[in-house]
């Protein structure tokens, strides 16, 4: 039996072909100035290069390596702190009672109501009193405080969501409260914690208004895309060949995490879709 596809389906699948052609063709242009000289990409800017020119990408991997370090050490660092404050925040909002836990968490969704670019000038005042300027922690610290919000919604929600007959039957066997925590809400909210965990490294990694704020010493402890975007605005190299190639060597971090783990980051976003 044939499937007869009516105007709007047809409609629909021509936008979603559009979309993709519009996501994919950035991307290609990326891949294809990486491959080609400056002189090239100026002259002939669409077309194929004859040759693929490799030097691009060893010119970029030596002045993009210390910045890519630089954002992995914040993001690494960064990730811990907020992956422990996610669950035990979401732990107690989600299993735990007691006195003005509506409220305290009416105003972890009123912080998160807050636009990021408002908080900037204070969070940065902050900073300053607190001699953190040009080091890891005037970023790492802001991150947690600020990553965290997202995360402790979802995980409070799938806590609430889980089976009481579990705790329960922890509690007779003479667990205490961080027991039932470890030995029966940790290990089942991973796929809910990886998802928190990739959000969250995604937006730092690709971060460029807050480093930019904070870090202006100098280039060693400088952001990935704070060195690249810098030299793509023409504040350094010009060469459109070498930062795509370095625009490509910074992705791939991003890439590997995500592709490793992809399986519990589509559990969790089913999860906190349904518990949601």
């Amino acid at each position: 039996m044939k499937t007869r596809i009516s105007a709007g389906g047809i409609v629909s699948r021509i936008f979603i072909l559009i979309l993709l052609i519009l996501t994919f063709v950035p991307l290609f242009v990326m891949f294809n100035m990486s491959l080609k000289p400056n002189v090239l990409i100026k002259t002939d800017f669409w077309g194929l290069p004859t040759e693929p020119y490799w030097a691009n990408f060893v010119k970029a991997f030596s002045f993009s390596f210390k910045p890519v370090l630089n954002s992995l050490i914040v993001c690494a660092i960064s990730l811990v702190g907020i992956i422990i404050n996610v669950s035990l925040a979401g732990y107690a909002f989600g299993c735990l009672k007691f006195k003005g836990k509506t409220i305290l968490y009416n105003l972890v969704l009123a912080v998160m109501m807050i636009p990021y670019t408002l908080m900037i000038v204070p969070t940065y005042e902050i900073v300053t009193k607190m001699n953190l300027l040009n080091t890891y922690w005037s970023l790492i610290i802001p991150y947690i405080s600020g990553q965290q919000i997202f995360g402790i919604i979802i995980a409070a929600s799938y806590f609430q969501g889980l089976p009481k007959d579990l705790f329960e039957a922890a509690e007779i066997d003479g667990a205490n409260e961080w027991g039932k925590f470890f030995i029966i809400a940790l290990p089942l909210s991973k796929p809910i914690l990886i998802t928190v965990g990739i959000t969250a490294v995604v937006a730092m990694y690709n971060d460029f208004i807050w480093p930019t704020v904070v870090l202006t010493s100098g280039d060693e402890i400088k952001t990935f895309c704070q060195i690249v975007f810098n030299n793509a605005a023409g504040k350094g190299s010009n060469d459109l060949g070498l930062i795509a190639a370095a625009f490509i060597i910074g992705t791939i971090p991003l890439v590997v995490s995500m592709a490793s783990t992809l399986k519990y980051y589509i559990q969790g976003m089913m999860v906190g879709a349904v518990k949601g």
